[in-house]
């Protein structure tokens, strides 16, 4: 549980990322949420949450099939809001952004209008992405989606 505005809130952030991207986004929110980050691979929604961080990289214009799953296996009951976020390459953000919500949505879970997509590094573009200004977004994004 994390005390957020001095209430109790519980906060999740699980994210999938194949080149570290979409981790360090995730860590930072993380850290501005008092949780730790998790891989999707390793995490299950087996108790309430109120607010879920759930990101992706774009890759070949789709998310990986592991986020898929993991909404898939989501009880509505149990998550009362979903953030999502990403990194990939800037024209992608409606595309990661999109996939999730949608399959989201199909699940008749409550998506927050809000989204968190910084560039990503991934062979030879966007070198130096995420960096300290995409973190530092990513932390007060992660604030301002707490706070509403």
């Amino acid at each position: 549980m994390n005390i957020i505005n001095g209430g109790i809130m519980r906060v999740r952030v699980v994210y999938q990322s194949m080149t570290g991207n979409t981790r360090k986004v995730a860590e930072t929110m993380a850290s501005a949420s008092g949780c730790v980050a998790e891989p999707v691979s390793a995490a299950t929604v087996s108790e309430s949450v109120d607010m879920l961080f759930l990101g992706a990289s774009i890759h070949a214009k789709d998310i990986d099939p592991s986020v898929k799953k993991f909404i898939e296996e989501l009880d509505p009951s149990l998550v009362k809001h979903v953030t999502v976020f990403g990194t990939g390459f800037e024209g992608n953000k409606e595309i990661a952004v999109g996939i999730m919500r949608d399959l989201l949505a199909r699940r008749r879970i409550h998506v927050a209008d809000k989204c968190y997509f910084c560039r990503g590094k991934f062979l030879f573009f966007n070198f130096r992405h995420p960096n300290a200004q995409d973190l530092t977004g990513a932390e007060e994004f992660t604030r301002s989606a707490l706070a509403d």
